[in-house]
């Protein structure tokens, strides 16, 4: 059955009795036309069944607020490029992010930005960790409007939905290949973390440990640091870690904030016999790939779940019927022999 021919520019202009220049224009929400010749051409495309995402554009203005650090690291300048780019992609929905950075990690810093959030958005998308003083500033402004939690869950903030739960299968992904790829009959895995409030730490380390428990137990992965000074303190604590652990065979660097601490460990020599599995691509990895500085990079794809979280605010507001609720399978291993494509 040959498949119906789609609506064009011209023929709605034709319909709507304008010129395709002024359709352009009312369709891809550039203004510059009059509210009255707007309308008519709306419904010109509506009646022709140019696009069904043309039902929203009589509808109002969607705003979004997006909460989480400056994109001053690659996850986050990927996070805000993605949201950006699918906010141009599907003008037509009407919708508009605005992007409301925290000043710090503290969790008076991250209320304040939270409670800083004039009414008149529609949305909240957030990217913090779970700690008390968070979760009931978001329980009070999802009692206003809805919240999705992305990358790192925060269970109890009353969110419609959260976008990230490839944390624990790219956790148990990274403990397989620790199994695989250690040659020595026993020995310990370091676990180097960053921050066990955000619980996608949290979920990649229980992963990871399940894994290695149940099938490797020729090997222990019970020596936990958690880096959270980023300086030379960070440094000092690995290598007093490494310095009381007997036949260190790998290390799984759970957030990709520790990476140049692996390159230090390396320069020290104490790595030199070690698997070293870490999470997140960005031209810093890619470069100790290269040397051989790391095995392994778990790539978790954060732009899939940025825009699964804007998906999930627009189906809240019945602006997109459906739209995928889990990607967990968008996970990408890359090794020296595979490396993963320069950043831009």
């Amino acid at each position: 059955m040959p498949s119906k021919r789609k609506t064009t520019i011209l023929e709605v202009a034709e319909f709507a009795k304008t010129s395709p220049a002024t359709v352009d224009r009312v369709l891809n929400n550039r203004g510059g036309v009059s509210e009255k010749l707007e309308t008519r051409v709306i419904q010109a495309a509506k009646k022709l069944m140019l696009d069904r995402n043309f039902n929203n554009l009589d509808k109002p203005l969607l705003r979004f607020s997006i909460l989480m650090n400056r994109p001053d690291r690659d996850i986050y300048a990927r996070v805000q490029k993605a949201i950006l780019d699918y906010q141009e992609l599907y003008a037509s929905i009407q919708f508009v992010c605005n992007f409301h950075y925290f000043s710090s990690q503290k969790p008076e810093d991250i209320v304040g930005r939270i409670e800083s959030i004039e009414r008149g958005f529609d949305g909240a998308i957030i990217v913090a960790y779970d700690h008390p003083s968070i979760n009931d500033a978001l329980q009070r402004l999802s009692a206003r409007i809805p919240i999705v939690t992305l990358l790192s869950d925060i269970p109890y903030s009353n969110r419609i939905h959260f976008a990230g739960s490839g944390n624990r299968v790219a956790g148990k992904m990274a403990g397989g290949l620790m199994g695989k790829l250690v040659k020595q009959e026993e020995g310990k895995v370091l676990i180097i973390s960053r921050l066990q409030h955000y619980t996608a730490h949290g979920d990649r380390e229980i992963g990871f440990r399940q894994v290695i428990s149940e099938r490797y137990p020729r090997l222990s992965a019970n020596n936990v640091v958690e880096c959270n000074h980023g300086d030379k303190r960070d440094l000092n604590l690995i290598r007093e870690a490494i310095g009381k652990t007997d036949q260190l065979v790998g290390l799984y660097n759970i957030s990709s904030w520790n990476i140049n601490l692996v390159t230090l460990l390396h320069e020290y020599g104490y790595l030199n016999n070690a698997i070293v599995i870490s999470h997140g691509v960005n031209r810093r990895s890619r470069e100790m790939l290269q040397a051989e500085y790391l095995d392994v990079v778990v790539e978790y794809c954060p732009e899939s779940y940025a825009t699964m979280a804007v998906d999930a605010l627009l189906h809240h507001y019945e602006r997109k019927e459906t739209f995928v609720h889990d990607y967990r399978h968008r996970l990408e291993v890359f090794t020296p022999e595979y490396l993963p494509p320069i950043q831009e």
